[in-house]
Parts: structure tokens; C-alpha cells; sequence
């Protein structure tokens, strides 16, 4: 969790360019021509994300595949998959190695210096995500020096960018009403529309907030689709029909039972499988908004459908993993540069 910086400081980084440069242990890409004023234009980051190397594909899949198994896990050897496929500019991998890194959880002769390295690789692609990361790592001191005003500036960047976690924390910053309540609300619905359920269910409430029930109801579907199983939880009650004194619960929708044990059971669905980021994307056939008619529903999920039909991905080749590693003067055993080439493993050479 981030910490809340001063509010006068939040508002200047967070409007607008904040021009004071960063103070850092650590190079960083230059982000002080981020625009200048008040406007935000909904981008979606899939607009930004380069291609994926069919290659690097195939030992991200598997590693992600071990990182999901149930089960003891070897987490430096999952390491080892995404470092080498990171090291072909697989931003996906890119990510889940970040996160084993500073959680913890794999080996690295240095975790900070290494994640921090990893998501100015991200910036160099062009993936917003790197930008989120930068601020986040400013923002903790993970491997940079502490830099509040650089961290907001980063974030805004990413949310420019399109990336939905910075936008869903930018707007939560501007979302008071003596802020920017209007520019928050975009950013949230931006971030809804690209999946992302946290924002979906944090515009729902301030929607709710503001008895602006009709928006509000379709935001928490949009949460249940993206699997956020509290905006489940706030339908299933709001189907109770509970009294407009009821400020929590009341959505100005009437007692309709059956909707409402739906959506219970599709919380209940969505907890059981917390960690495996479930989705509902069947949600308007299960249970559609009035005034749409309940379809039957046999109480099976498609996303739990495909998961079950899903084959485990092929493991790579040892001929494979070397060849690519090699490649990229890395240890095929670790993923770790091979001492001497630090500076060699970029795609590029």
C-alpha cells in the first residue's frame, strides 16, 4: 500500500508536471515534459504493449503455469523462466519476475537493483506498466531513493498511458470533492473498461455515494465481470431491496430474490478461486441487469469451464532454454547475467 503524500504536493504532481528532478540512486527515464494540465483522455494500455516473441511465449506460459500449480513451489527456478523470457522483452514476464523479486520470494544477488533495472527495461519498450512500477518503487524506496513528488510523476505518466492500477491510485487521490471528483471519476472508468474490477467497485460506491444508482449498478457489474467479489457481495445485498434509509446497501432496485442468491453464489465463486484472478465474464447471461429477464443458469461458470479444459503448456526444451539464454550471455540454470556481461544482454546486441 502506497503512502498518502501532502495534499498540496499530491494535487500540483498529480494535475500537472512536477518539475523538480529526481534525486535517485538509480539512472531514470527523464519524465518531466509529462503534460502540464488538468485534461485526462481514456487510453487503454493494450494500445501500448508490443508484440510478444513467440519464443520467450512459450517459457513465460510454462512458468506461469509452475507460479499457478498447486503445490511446493521452486519460485527461483519459475525466476529463471521469466528472467530469460524477460530478457527478450516479455513484458508479462517482465512483471511476474518484478513481483517474485520484491516480495521475495527468488533469488537475486541484488532484488531492489534488479527490479528496478527490470522496469526501466519496460519504460525503454514503451509498457506504461514501467512507469506504475518506477512510482511505486519511489514511492517505498525499493531500490531508489525515496522521491515522493518524482513517484506521483511517474504515476500520472502511466495513467496517461493507460496502464489501470496508476489510474485507479491517481483518481483515488483526486476523487475528494474540494480535488478533482470528475477527473477522478474518468480515470476510474477507464480502469473499469480495461478489466480492471477494484476500479470498477471503487466508482460503483462513489457513484452510490452520490445516488447515482443507474451508473453506479453498472459499475459493480463490470466489477463482477473483472472478478471483484465485492461488487458481488454490493449487488447481492442491493437485490434484497433493503429501505433508501439503508445508505450502505440501497441501489434503488427492487427485492428480487433470485438475482440476488446469484450473485451470492458468484462471490462465493469468485473467493474460492482468490489468486487465480477468476473472471465472470458470462455475468449477463448468469445474471443480467433489469429490466433484462433471468435466463436458467446451471450455476457453471465459463471461465472455470475453460480453465478445466485448458492443457498445461508444453515444459521447454533444455536445448531451448540454452540456446535463448546464450543468446543473451545468461546462465541457463539461473537466468542471472554471466559474470563479466551485465551489459550484454539487451535484445539489441
Amino acid at each position: 500500500m502506497m503512502r498518502r503524500a501532502p495534499v498540496a504536493l499530491l494535487i500540483s504532481c498529480l494535475l500537472a508536471a512536477c518539475s523538480k528532478s529526481e534525486k535517485a540512486m538509480h539512472p531514470l527515464p527523464d519524465v518531466r515534459a509529462v503534460r502540464p494540465n488538468l485534461a485526462f483522455t481514456c487510453t487503454h494500455e493494450a494500445e501500448h504493449l508490443p508484440p510478444l516473441d513467440p519464443e520467450a511465449d512459450k517459457l513465460f506460459l510454462y512458468g506461469r503455469y509452475l507460479r499457478n500449480n498447486e503445490g511446493k513451489k521452486d519460485f527461483s527456478d519459475i525466476a529463471r523462466y521469466y528472467r530469460i523470457a524477460a530478457a527478450y522483452d516479455h513484458y508479462k514476464a517482465n512483471q511476474s519476475l518484478q513481483s517474485l523479486i520484491s516480495q521475495g520470494l527468488a533469488n537475486s544477488p541484488d532484488g531492489p537493483t534488479e527490479a528496478v533495472d527490470l522496469a526501466i527495461q519496460l519504460i525503454k519498450q514503451g509498457v506504461p506498466g514501467g512507469y506504475y512500477d518506477i512510482g511505486h518503487y519511489l514511492e517505498t524506496g525499493y531500490g531508489l531513493k525515496p522521491d515522493g513528488e518524482a513517484s506521483l510523476r511517474y504515476l500520472r505518466k502511466a495513467a496517461d498511458l493507460g496502464n489501470p492500477e496508476a489510474q485507479a491510485y491517481v483518481a483515488e487521490q483526486l476523487a475528494p470533492h474540494d480535488r478533482a471528483p470528475d477527473i477522478a471519476r474518468q480515470m476510474r472508468q477507464c480502469a473499469a473498461d480495461q478489466g480492471y474490477g477494484d476500479a470498477a467497485n471503487t466508482l460503483g460506491v462513489f457513484l452510490q455515494d452520490r445516488s447515482d444508482y443507474a451508473a453506479a449498478i453498472k459499475a459493480f457489474q463490470q466489477g463482477v465481470s473483472a472478478g471483484d467479489s465485492l461488487s458481488a457481495s454490493v449487488l447481492r445485498d442491493g437485490f434484497k431491496g433493503p429501505p433508501s434509509s439503508n445508505q450502505l446497501d440501497y441501489l434503488d432496485l427492487p427485492n428480487d430474490p433470485e438475482r440476488s442468491r446469484r450473485y451470492d453464489l458468484i462471490g462465493k465463486f469468485l473467493d474460492a478461486n482468490d489468486g487465480r484472478r477468476p473472471k465472470v465474464p458470462d455475468i449477463d447471461k448468469i445474471v443480467p441487469l433489469p429490466p433484462a429477464k433471468l435466463p436458467p443458469w446451471d450455476g457453471t461458470f465459463q471461465w472455470k469451464k475453460e480453465q478445466d479444459a485448458a492443457t498445461p503448456p508444453a515444459k521447454p526444451s533444455d536445448e531451448l532454454i540454452t540456446g535463448m539464454a546464450r543468446a543473451r550471455h545468461l546462465d541457463p540454470s539461473t537466468g542471472l547475467p554471466v559474470p563479466g556481461t551485465a551489459n550484454k544482454t539487451s535484445p539489441a546486441e
